[in-house]
């Protein structure tokens, strides 16, 4: 590995660059997550700040991130490293999952499984910066605990 020091200009170019950020930090963000019910916190969190992101075909920003794909790659991951006790063994719909959306009209949606309740809407919504902002929780049951894609979808 190269060590390099960066020049004062550089430096200044950097944190110029951070300090544009500073003011984003509480914009709202979509994306995909897991409910750890135990540790009472979210996992495998993959997010975007929806300004960022484009609208896609069906008028909604996500991140295009799949449930299924992060898993697989975190479980085997967890093979890989014999990691026995791993949550990531277990199949990707067995633990508590959801989206966030952020649709045309500026709603934001929570899509989850009936497992939602009041206190972890709260923890999403402090995840995803999504206190400010209008959002609607909609219960489906692909996102039901033992359900996901279906064949049909493949």
């Amino acid at each position: 590995m190269q060590t390099l020091q960066m020049s004062a200009a550089e430096r200044k170019t950097v944190m110029a660059s951070m300090s544009d950020n500073l003011e984003n930090q509480e914009d709202p963000k979509v994306g995909i997550f897991w409910y750890d019910e135990t540790g009472d916190e979210l996992f495998g969190i993959t997010a975007s700040y929806a300004s960022e992101l484009p609208f896609n075909d069906h008028g909604n920003k996500t991140v295009t991130t799949l449930h299924k794909t992060w898993w697989k790659k975190q479980q085997e991951k967890a093979k890989a490293k014999n990691q026995t006790g791993s949550v990531f063994l277990k199949d990707y719909t067995q633990v508590p999952r959801g989206r966030i959306f952020q649709r045309r009209d500026g709603t934001f949606e929570l899509m989850c499984g009936s497992w939602i309740n009041e206190h972890i809407v709260e923890i999403v919504k402090d995840e995803f910066n999504l206190q400010n902002v209008p959002l609607e929780v909609i219960i489906d049951s692909h996102w039901e605990i033992g359900h996901g894609w279906s064949e049909e979808y493949l």
